[in-house]
């Protein structure tokens, strides 16, 4: 079976990165709109119409406007913006959280998940299922990545920087007004009870991610041995998390947990570390791979029944 997909926002950077990934799938006919007539509705309409598949890759009022163009009984709708992620008629895109696989495979519309919320929800979810950690846990994210997540304005600054400038150019994002639009999937999707501390971080690296969350296991319940057992039960099966041994010293480079070294892939891998009674998770994913269109593009596989890995693995 073959289908057709429209990238509505194909010109952005999360549309680029999907439309490189949907050219190479060997069961998606691409339809594209010339540049000039990107934002000419008639024509991005008729492009949906003709669609089996729609991606979304716009801002939030943008994708709350098209996503009405679109008739859910004859065309999916994948929707990489913040809008729709905690809406009751959209299924949350990651597949490997727990019955999110089954929902995805009859859903008309699906809200593609959030970067940080992503590293957050695979490290989170499955210890709140099974009751090590508490739902009232006072929960704090530490959170850096590539300077593609700003965006292209974002692109734009860093890459116009020298790089001994770039460099020094580590700096909080949208963190300090503790609003940041991320916390509400963060919550509700993990059943929190409260929003977790979030503060992202912006590097003077293009793309990459580490996701870290901090725990003391004396307001647990298990410990990290526990943490590590209920990681492998809940994703042997998954092609794609990548789950470390306890205390992986040697996956650090020169001391270091490396942000990058998952770049080009669609894999998330999971770090615990533990001593004398604290705990520290991590998740390490392409913010621009799982983290955006990787994600989309796994999401749409699960829909149409293809592979997961299809278009997604060299």
């Amino acid at each position: 079976m073959k289908i057709k997909a429209f990238i509505d926002g194909q010109f952005g950077t999360t549309g680029l990165e999907l439309k490189e990934r949907l050219i190479r799938h060997p069961s998606v006919e691409l339809i594209e709109i010339d540049s000039a007539q990107r934002k000419h509705t008639p024509v991005r309409k008729a492009a949906m119409q003709d669609a089996d598949v729609v991606f979304l890759c716009l801002p939030d009022a943008g994708s709350r406007v098209a996503s009405q163009w679109i008739d859910p009984d004859t065309t999916v709708v994948i929707d990489a913006s913040s809008e729709f992620r905690t809406h009751k008629d959209w299924v949350y895109g990651i597949p490997e959280l727990v019955g999110a696989r089954e929902a995805l495979r009859v859903a008309p519309r699906i809200a593609n998940p959030g970067c940080y919320p992503t590293g957050f929800a695979l490290l989170i979810q499955p210890l709140v299922r099974a009751g090590i950690v508490p739902k009232n846990y006072p929960l704090s994210v530490q959170a850096i990545t590539g300077f593609s997540g700003g965006g292209r304005a974002m692109i734009d600054e860093y890459e116009a920087m020298p790089d001994d400038q770039r460099v020094h150019a580590v700096a909080a994002y949208k963190s300090l007004g503790l609003d940041h639009k991320h916390l509400p999937e963060m919550q509700h999707v993990n059943g929190l009870d409260m929003a977790p501390l979030f503060v992202p971080t912006v590097g003077a690296f293009k793309r990459g991610m580490l996701v870290s969350v901090p725990l003391q296991q004396s307001w647990l319940n298990g410990d990290a041995q526990t943490i590590q057992e209920i990681y492998q039960l809940f994703y042997q099966h998954e092609a794609f998390v990548r789950l470390h041994r306890l205390n992986d010293y040697d996956a650090l480079h020169n001391g270091y947990l490396q942000a990058t070294a998952s770049n080009g892939t669609n894999d998330v891998e999971l770090f615990v570390y533990a001593k004398r009674g604290q705990i520290f998770l991590s998740a390490r994913l392409d913010n621009l791979g799982k983290g955006a269109s990787g994600a989309a593009v796994q999401n749409m596989n699960c829909r149409f029944g293809f592979d997961e890995g299809l278009g997604l693995k060299a």
